[in-house]
């Protein structure tokens, strides 16, 4: 079972702390919420997790392996993958290419066999081709490979960035904001992708996500942040109750407050 720690992780930008000494664990198998109003420092998290930042304090380990001093390529090559609010796609290239991009970082032949297109090279690329093809049928894309991305609505797109993140050898994803201007039917469409790719790889997900219905529906446990700092984790139903954390979301007043 893989494991991704958070410990006492601060970072600050000159006097201002975007993140408070944030604690937490992510498991294999299961989908981790991290939640809280805007500006609480969901998205620092997120970059120092991938590499983006550096925390300040504290320590970011992958089963061990201290994260917060690699690069970001090396995190990826570690089975740690992002899809962020708005999807990094080339729009004239087709669904299928785009893909293929994201194999290019896994490929192992050399520049000199790229020139002379030997058969080490061809077979490579053949049997990437062939993976992404099944990454796109997992996700319900195999009938728009071959489609431009621009000729696409909004909430395939959001798909693509899922099925690039496959292509390695995935432990952790971190979806940030995945739902963000899709529709009904698309939110449907994508949450059940995210409990299939949990479900048949057993792969860890941590989710930065507004949608409180699609948070308690999808996610195993909570991280509450407020001001860069957890006010509350735990099940979902038990969270979403806490009166800090509608304080938090609500502005209600409370005891503890």
């Amino acid at each position: 079972m893989a494991r991704l720690i958070a410990n006492r992780v601060t970072v600050r930008f000159g006097g201002l702390s975007a993140v408070r000494d944030v604690s937490f664990e992510a498991e294999s198998g299961r989908i981790l919420g991290l939640i809280g109003p805007n500006g609480a420092g969901k998205s620092t998290l997120f970059n120092c997790i991938s590499g983006i930042a550096r925390p300040t304090q504290g320590s970011i380990t992958l089963d061990g392996t201290e994260l917060a001093r690699l690069p970001p390529h090396r995190i990826a090559a570690l089975g740690i993958g992002r899809v962020f609010q708005h999807p990094e796609l080339i729009p004239g290239f087709t669904v299928l290419e785009n893909l293929l991009l994201g194999c290019h970082r896994l490929l192992r032949h050399s520049l000199f066999s790229e020139i002379l297109t030997l058969p080490s090279m061809r077979r490579e690329e053949a049997e990437a081709r062939h993976r992404a093809m099944e990454i796109l049928a997992e996700v319900g894309l195999a009938a728009e490979a071959h489609h431009l991305v621009s000729s696409l609505p909004y909430g395939h797109r959001k798909l693509i960035e899922i099925a690039r993140s496959l292509l390695g050898d995935l432990r952790f994803l971190l979806l940030d904001e995945p739902i963000a201007g899709l529709n009904e039917a698309e939110i449907e469409r994508l949450a059940q992708v995210v409990l299939s790719v949990r479900r048949r790889r057993g792969i860890g997900i941590i989710l930065v996500e507004h949608n409180m219905g699609l948070v308690s529906r999808l996610c195993d446990e909570l991280v509450v942040l407020d001001a860069g700092a957890v006010i509350a984790n735990g099940p979902p139903e038990a969270v979403l109750r806490d009166p800090r954390v509608m304080a938090a979301y609500l502005g209600e007043e409370t005891a503890d407050a």
